[in-house]
């Protein structure tokens, strides 16, 4: 598992590491899937060509040694590194297609790979990275948020991918596996690959189907709606509530602003809700969450909601296995389906949750304050939280996103931001529903739960609504609270 270079002239942005891992994957996956695992111990080699081989003569003179290389390929597998290098990848590969699930940290330093690093080679200076993450880790506070991860510039710290583990999954069909997409997958896969096009080939790879999760936000929106209308009801003057899809939000709030813990909305998130439904109606399914966030990763292994999501796959790992698979979903058949209104739709961009709840809270009562304000990246939010808590900022909604331009702003998009958002705009006007109150789709997926009546989601005692939608924030602030 030897791999020469020589020495050049080094270029700090190249994260070469990253570009390395994710061609790993790659070939990964086309072993895995095929069964053709003969020749694994000869992956890291396989896939140098010269332009690979020039960029990673920038940063490694010598050798590229062992134990770098073992745990970038055990971080492709959804495996923890180690201090025993000695595996082979056989073994490895052994361990990884017999998890059940993936284990936290999701986000792991490969402490081999930084004596390579200039940023770790300055005199009295040591890598802010990557102790920013060893702290954050010490403390149990990281929200996998994935700052460290775009910041360091070698690209040795990474995040878990948890498809090797899934393929045996997708390829046993013992138990069907559901695809749940967030709200900002809308052209991320190419401006031809139709909501329909990308059910198409989901299921090529072994999914049953796939669900659009801005079907649960309409849900969790008129639950929201309802929420915020009871609130206000009580104290119109002195309250506020605030939203609970972005995970990195609300570890900001759990961490940081503990007092504020009341005003946050009750909910469980967009992808909970959706994963707990699915499995409601499908009690063997697993469920698989797809979207350019690393926090949900993590969200999915606390311990009061880790019912709801087995894994969790980003655009870009998605991208990678469809290319390494040679599918492209472009081509692919339509298998089309209207699920979602407006309001679900736009919760992946910023203020698409406020927009969202305010249009149902009008359809409840026209008269009712609301006053909204959202934040967007975590310094924005963590400055926002101490103005509203000083009375510096007014409003009954606060929205809060982790990164600059919500969901679509997530670090694992394939789009900018401006092109995500450009394109969930167009997605959610193409609707003619409004709100949750206009989807029969909402009505119809309640009734199938259990649930008669939309109303009934404002319901608080309504033991279904509970089971599936809720969740208390407060008794479970402590981030350490992950399935073992």
């Amino acid at each position: 598992m030897e791999v020469l270079f020589f020495m050049n002239t080094r270029n700090d942005n190249s994260k070469i590491l990253e570009i390395y891992k994710m061609k790993l994957f790659g070939e990964l996956v086309k072993a895995v899937w095929n069964d053709d695992i003969e020749d694994i111990e000869n992956l890291p080699n396989k896939i140098l060509n010269e332009d690979l081989k020039d960029n990673l003569n920038n940063y490694f003179s010598g050798k590229f040694d062992k134990d770098t290389m073992v745990n970038l390929i055990r971080v492709t597998m959804g495996l923890d590194v180690t201090e025993d290098t000695d595996k082979n990848l056989k073994e490895s590969l052994h361990e990884a297609v017999n998890l059940d699930e993936v284990k936290r940290p999701i986000i792991s330093v490969i402490s081999d790979a930084c004596k390579y690093c200039d940023e770790n080679n300055k005199e009295d200076e040591s890598c802010k990275i990557r102790s920013k993450h060893i702290n954050c880790n010490e403390e149990d506070v990281c929200s996998a948020c994935g700052d460290c991860v775009s910041r360091c510039k070698l690209g040795a710290i990474s995040d878990k991918i948890e498809f090797i583990p899934m393929i045996k999954l997708l390829k046993d069909i013992k138990s069907p596996v559901y695809a749940i997409v967030a709200p900002a997958f809308v052209g991320q896969f190419g401006k031809d690959v139709s909501p329909g096009k990308l059910r198409t080939a989901l299921k090529k790879i072994g999914f049953e189907d796939m669900i659009e999760v801005a079907l649960a936000a309409d849900m969790l929106t008129a639950k929201e709606a309802y929420d915020y209308y009871e609130h206000m009801k009580k104290d119109e003057e002195g309250c506020f509530i605030t939203s609970c899809c972005c995970p990195i939000w609300v570890s900001l709030i759990q961490n940081s602003f503990p007092q504020i813990l009341e005003n946050v909305s009750p909910s469980v998130s967009p992808m909970i809700a959706c994963g707990r439904a699915v499995k409601i109606l499908n009690p063997d399914a697993k469920v698989v969450f797809i979207g350019p966030c690393m926090a949900k990763k993590k969200e999915a292994m606390l311990e009061d909601i880790k019912d709801a999501v087995d894994f969790v796959l980003t655009f870009k790992e998605l991208q990678e296995i469809f290319d390494a698979l040679e599918l492209n979903p472009a081509i692919m058949d339509e298998s089309n389906r209207v699920e979602a209104s407006l309001s679900g739709r736009v919760y992946a961009r910023t203020g698409g949750v406020s927009k969202a709840v305010k249009l149902s809270v009008r359809r409840i009562d026209k008269n009712i304050k609301f006053e909204e304000k959202a934040f967007e990246g975590t310094k924005e939010c963590m400055d926002g939280l101490k103005k509203v808590l000083n009375k510096e900022i007014e409003a009954t909604f606060i929205e809060g996103m982790g990164c600059v331009g919500g969901c679509v702003g997530g670090p694992k998009r394939i789009l900018s931001v401006e092109e995500g958002t450009k394109n969930v705009d167009e997605y959610s006007e193409s609707t003619n529903m409004e709100t949750p109150f206009d989807n029969l789709n909402v009505l119809q997926f309640l009734t199938s739960l259990g649930i008669k009546r939309v109303e009934s989601l404002g319901e608080k005692e309504e033991e279904k609504v509970k089971k599936i939608f809720s969740r208390d924030i407060k008794s479970n602030k402590k981030e350490n609270k992950y399935k073992k």
